[in-house]
Order: structure tokens, then C-alpha cells, then sequence
């Protein structure tokens, strides 16, 4: 007992030394920054489309102007001997092929379709205004790349806990959800993940097979990009392929044009559009709108100038409010949910401050599968081995070996990454992947890819407010339908793709969740080390204290320590709760 008392004593002498936490700026500061700091995208939902706008700050500036700077440094680094022209030959030593397509095996043949630098004029030399053109579509300012659509409507959550099988969850099945839970808790550290879920994946999708459900549509993609000034043409097209039901004429009978049943905008908005005055819109109809119309809310983003690894995002109306119609709860930094209707957005914004590091690793890795006789440095045959893999570092051989001795130390691989990561920078990449109507995601509220204690006992309260008929029961076309974006900065997961594949999908650093978090910001330091599994509570299992001290530290009974009841009873705060002997 008085070892514990001792602990607890100890512990809670000691407080958190808190990083502040990212703040964002106000909407009328990234108003000021103009086109330049935006990007339009356009999700799809099965029911309803979102007008979302972006607007990102890199430091004080535009992202497409910080991007534009990046070039121009990398230009400068390119330049191997500084004399501010920067010629073919050293681009191509230096490693420019590498940004403009996947590794090739032999360096200096081009890579089919492999866009040039030097073209206007075609001298032997490459000016900045080239480098930053022929950049500008494999490694430009913004890109967004969509995850193919989930083709199951529900997850193997909703599965597990659908006891009879019936298709949907019943009152008692809901009552019972948080003891289903943690029966799913397989290595008893209080935490679910998804391959305690997916144990029973066998079994559910043999219930799947008997008990047929409607399928979704694959055929259009969930999230799209408009660029300021561009037609939005194609766009329409896109809606009236999605949404189009035959409504207007009755079921099954598509008529090209979208009804208001079909295409839920406001009613003035949509009289307005309606030009021809017949009640639907028509393609073209749907474009004039398109080009003028408000957007849904705004996606506002800041980066940090320094790399820093702190980004903040918020999601506001036009006029910097709540949006209309939705509801925004910010998760942990740089997170945010949004609920509209049957969407739920899930947005995660990566500052970058781990893609070179992540990219470095992923090329360390595969220079040391490559050193066969494990000498510390590579030389070109030992790339280019019979029977074996061509490896993604015999593209860039040439580059890496940047003293031209034909050896190929890690100091080089380090130096090479360096130097691709100043490009990089201000390079932005939207990864959108549809979800369906996920279950997991819904209660993974800190969007770390498992469910914690304080998870699970919100399971109730978060899945009985899908009963949207009031009905007591849940069934999937209830569930929000799950939309993820994660905003990565400064990817360059292209250095890592095999020259054998080139459209190999690698998993940047911003979607990776690392097998050893780190410990939450938030709460004292003597709550951040008892929170063993990192969820951002602490357990009676986990406290080192007596049940007693605990119960006294629960301030709302809920049977877990926040990190707000941790740190009211830390030294220094009113009130603070002793240890016995302390």
C-alpha cells in the first residue's frame, strides 16, 4: 500500500511541459490569400454531393506559392555546380528523373512518356520557368489520388455485433454492444484494432453470401478536383451519371436530367439554374450552376513554415461560421469530423514533417536487402542481380552516386533524399478513399485505427443516434456513409515505387499508423506513462494507485481518468487530490 501511495506521490509531482497547440488562423486571413490557396474538391456521396473548398496556408503564404518557391530552391540544388544554369546533363545526375517518374533500370534512357524539361528553348539548359512546367503534372502544387471504393456497404463490425443476422441492430443487440466489444479484445490491453475484428471475417462473410445486400456504385469516383478557373463541365456530366435515378419519369427510367428529389440543392438555387423552366437540370444546366455556386463549407488549413509537424484545420461556413446544415467536431490536432447528412467526412491533415524521414527509411531499407555481401555500399551490379527483383535504387543509381566513384554509400542515399525532399515541400497530396457506411470508423473517434476504452463506452450513444425513424433499430442505409481525406505534405513515396510496376500504390507517411504511437500531448506527465496502450485514458487496470485514490480522481464516474481529471489533480491546480502519506 504505501509503495503504491509512493508511486502515485511521485507521480503526480511531476507536470506536463505541453507543446501549444497549432492554432488557426481566421477565415477572413485565408480569404486575403486569394486563388492562390485554393483548391475546389467535390465529394460524391451516395445520396448527395458536397462543394468543399480548400484553402491551405503554408506558413503566410499560399500553397501554390510556397510550392513555386520549393522549385526554385530545387532548381538551385540541382544546379551541381552553381553557376545559376542548370543543365541537362546535371538534372539528370542529380536525380530530376526520379520526380518525374517511377525509377527506370537504366538512368539514362527515359522512361516511355517520361515528360522533358528542356523544351522551350530546347539549349541544353533548363530554367526554372521549365522546371517548374514539366513538374507541374507529376509533382505539382496539388494532387488527388481516390482509393477504390469499398465494395462492402457495412464493415465486419456491424457484422460481429448483429447477433441474429438479420441485417440490421436491434435495441438489445445496441444494449449490448459495449460487452460485444470487448469480447473482441483478443490480447486483453483494453484496446480493439481492426484484426481483432476482422477474426471472424470468415464466418460474417459466409452470412453475407445467404443474406444478399444491394450493392453500391463503383463506376464514379467518390472525390473530385476543380481548379480555380477551370470548366466544370465534366463535373456535370459526373452528377448527372450519379445521381440521375429516372425520377422525373419514374423509376429505372433515366432521362439525363436531375430532378430536386435527385439533386438536393437549395430551392431558389435550384429555380434559378432550371433555365428552360421543365423542373429538372440538364448537364449543361447544371454546369452554369456549378460555375457560380457556393460552396458547402470550407476547408481551412495551416501548415507550418518550419516543418514542424504542427498543422491545424477547421472546417467553416463562408462567412467563417458553422456551415449550414452541418455539424464539425474537431478530433485530435490537425483532425476534424464533419457530419452532413448521410455523409460523414473524416479529414486528417499531415504537416510533413515525417515524409522525408519515412522515404529515407523505405530507401535504407531496400539498400539493405541489396548489399548482398553486406560491404556498407552498393555498386550497379549488385542492382541488377539474375533471377532477383530489379531493385527501385537501379533507376537512380546515377544520382545517388553523387561523388561518380561508382559506389553508392547510405550518406548519399541520405543526401539524395535531402535534396528531392526541397521539391517536395510544397507539394500537396489528397488521398480520398470511400469508406462505405464503416461502423470501425464511426467509433474510432481519434482516428488511430483502434477503438479504446472511452471508444467503446461511447458505442451506445453513438450508434443509437443512426436510428434516424426512431424505429430501435439500426440498419446499414442508417449509418452515415464513411468518406476519409488525409492532406499529406511533402509525399514522395514516388522514390519508393519498383521500376517493374510503376503504378504501384505506396502508402505515404501521413496514412501510416506507427506501431508505437506517440504518447498523447495531453494531461501530466505521471497520467501520459500510466496510459500504457496510448489511448488518451487511463484505466483502473493501468493506475498505479488504489481503487480508492482512483475513484476519488473520477470526477464523472465513467470508470476511466481523462486527462482534465488527471491534471485537477496535479500540484499547482485547486484542490489537488493527495496521495496518503503525501
Amino acid at each position: 500500500m504505501m509503495a503504491s501511495a509512493g508511486l502515485l506521490a511521485m507521480a503526480l509531482a511531476l507536470l506536463a511541459e505541453d507543446e501549444p497547440p497549432a492554432t488557426i488562423p481566421p477565415a477572413s486571413a485565408f480569404a486575403a490569400l486569394g486563388d492562390d490557396a485554393v483548391q475546389d474538391v467535390v465529394i460524391l456521396g451516395e445520396t448527395r454531393a458536397i462543394l468543399l473548398r480548400v484553402r491551405v496556408m503554408d506558413g503566410d503564404r499560399p500553397f501554390r506559392a510556397a510550392w513555386a518557391e520549393g522549385i526554385r530552391a530545387y532548381h538551385a540544388r540541382l544546379d551541381g555546380n552553381g553557376d545559376g544554369r542548370l543543365t541537362t546533363q546535371e538534372a539528370a545526375k542529380n536525380g530530376l528523373a526520379a520526380l518525374l517518374t517511377p525509377a527506370v533500370p537504366n538512368a539514362g534512357t527515359p522512361a516511355r512518356g517520361q515528360p522533358e524539361a528542356d523544351v522551350n528553348p530546347k539549349d541544353g539548359v533548363i530554367s526554372v520557368e521549365e522546371l517548374t512546367e514539366v513538374l507541374r503534372g507529376p509533382f505539382g502544387p496539388f494532387r488527388l489520388q481516390v482509393d477504390p471504393a469499398s465494395e462492402r456497404r457495412t464493415d465486419a463490425l456491424f457484422d460481429q455485433l448483429d447477433r441474429d443476422k438479420d441485417g440490421e441492430l436491434t435495441r438489445p443487440e445496441m444494449e449490448a454492444i459495449v460487452g460485444s466489444l470487448r469480447r473482441l479484445d483478443r490480447d486483453a490491453d483494453e484496446m480493439i484494432d481492426a484484426g481483432e475484428v476482422n477474426l471472424m471475417t470468415a464466418s460474417v462473410d459466409a452470412m453475407a453470401m445467404i443474406r444478399p445486400r444491394p450493392t453500391r456504385d463503383l463506376s464514379t469516383p467518390t472525390v473530385l478536383e476543380l481548379s480555380p478557373g477551370e470548366s466544370p463541365v465534366r463535373l456535370a456530366r459526373l452528377l448527372v451519371k450519379k445521381y440521375d435515378t429516372g425520377s422525373s419519369r419514374g423509376p429505372g427510367r433515366r432521362d439525363s436530367r436531375l430532378s430536386p428529389e435527385e439533386f438536393a440543392i437549395p430551392a431558389e438555387a435550384f429555380a434559378a439554374s432550371d433555365r428552360n423552366r421543365d423542373g429538372t437540370l440538364s448537364a449543361e444546366e447544371l454546369r452554369t450552376y456549378l460555375a457560380d455556386a457556393p460552396r458547402d463549407a470550407m476547408l481551412d488549413v495551416a501548415l507550418s513554415a518550419d516543418a514542424s509537424g504542427r498543422a491545424a484545420a477547421a472546417v467553416r461556413g463562408a462567412d467563417g461560421g458553422s456551415p449550414a446544415g452541418m455539424t464539425v467536431r474537431p478530433l485530435v490536432p490537425g483532425a476534424v469530423e464533419v457530419e452532413a447528412g448521410p455523409v460523414r467526412l473524416d479529414v486528417h491533415v499531415d504537416d510533413g514533417a515525417r515524409a522525408a524521414e519515412s522515404a529515407r527509411k523505405g530507401l535504407r531499407a531496400r539498400f539493405d536487402a541489396a548489399d548482398a555481401n553486406q560491404d556498407g555500399y552498393l555498386e550497379k551490379d549488385e542492382l541488377n542481380q539474375d533471377n532477383a527483383p530489379i531493385s527501385p535504387l537501379a533507376g537512380l543509381f546515377e544520382a545517388l552516386d553523387h561523388d561518380g566513384d561508382g559506389k553508392v554509400y547510405p550518406r548519399e542515399l541520405d543526401e539524395f533524399v535531402a535534396r528531392e525532399a526541397v521539391a517536395a515541400r510544397g507539394h500537396l497530396t489528397m488521398t480520398a478513399s470511400d469508406e462505405g457506411r464503416a461502423l470501425f470508423g464511426m467509433l474510432d473517434t481519434d482516428r488511430d485505427r483502434r477503438l479504446g476504452a472511452r471508444e467503446v463506452l461511447e458505442t451506445f450513444a453513438r450508434v443509437s443516434a443512426c436510428d434516424r425513424n426512431q424505429d430501435g433499430r439500426v440498419n446499414p442505409d442508417e449509418i452515415p456513409q464513411h468518406v476519409r481525406l488525409v492532406l499529406d505534405r511533402g509525399d514522395l513515396s514516388v522514390l519508393l515505387a519498383t521500376p517493374a510496376n510503376a503504378n504501384v500504390v505506396v502508402v505515404s507517411a501521413g496514412m501510416v499508423v506507427a506501431p508505437s504511437r506517440p504518447r498523447p500531448a495531453a494531461g501530466p506527465i505521471w497520467f501520459r506513462k500510466m496510459d500504457r496502450n496510448h489511448d488518451g485514458d487511463v484505466s483502473p487496470r493501468e493506475f498505479l494507485g488504489t481503487r480508492d485514490q482512483f475513484d476519488r480522481l473520477d470526477r464523472d464516474h465513467d470508470g476511466l481518468l481523462s486527462p482534465a481529471e488527471a491534471q485537477e489533480a496535479s500540484p499547482g491546480r485547486p484542490d489537488p487530490v493527495k496521495a496518503p502519506g503525501g
